[in-house]
Parts: structure tokens; sequence; C-alpha cells
């Protein structure tokens, strides 16, 4: 029996495809204002032109938190806290102080 397959799972094959979701969240409104779904296999290349864009901004804002979640650590250790100490206000000192 030769099972057959889709041209998603084709394509997924290809280097660096295997990743490829199985749906897209595009910028429409559903019911209750929540994003739509849309099957990958029946986006546009502007359907995924907009996915790539809202991911993007996604991924700026998940590496800005990363980044400050990061700082903070930094700065909390350089002035000296202990890894029980509240991370914001030994920060604080650390800044206040110069350091």
């Amino acid at each position: 029996m030769c099972k057959t397959t889709t041209p998603l799972d084709r394509l997924r094959q290809s280097y660096g495809m295997a990743a490829l979701p199985d749906s897209l969240r595009i910028e429409a409104f559903g019911e209750f204002g929540r994003p739509v779904g849309k099957p990958i296999a029946q986006a546009t290349i502007d359907d995924v032109a907009f996915a790539i864009q809202a991911l993007s901004d996604e991924s700026t804002a998940l590496y800005q938190r990363l980044d400050a979640l990061r700082r903070l650590h930094d700065h909390a250790r350089r002035a000296g806290g202990l890894g029980t100490a509240l991370a914001v206000e030994a920060a604080l000192r650390g800044v206040e102080v110069g350091r």
C-alpha cells in the first residue's frame, strides 16, 4: 500500500522546512476578537508575509524582555545580591550607587 503525502508533507521533507506550522495566525479577527488561524496549505504568499511580520514583532518583544531580565540579573549580582535576594531591590541598590 502506497501512502499518499500532501504537498505540505513533501515540502516539509526539504532542508529547513520541517518546522513549517500546520496553520498561520492571520491578522483578521474572528468571534470574540480572537485571531483567526488559516491552514498553511491554504495560505497566500501575502498571508505568509504577514505571519512573518507578526512573528518578527513577537520575537523582538521576546528578545527585549530577555535582555531586560539579563540586565536585571547582572545589575543585582554586581550589587552583591545573592540568589535569595530580591532582584529588583538588589539591582536598584547597585544602580543608585553607580555599580
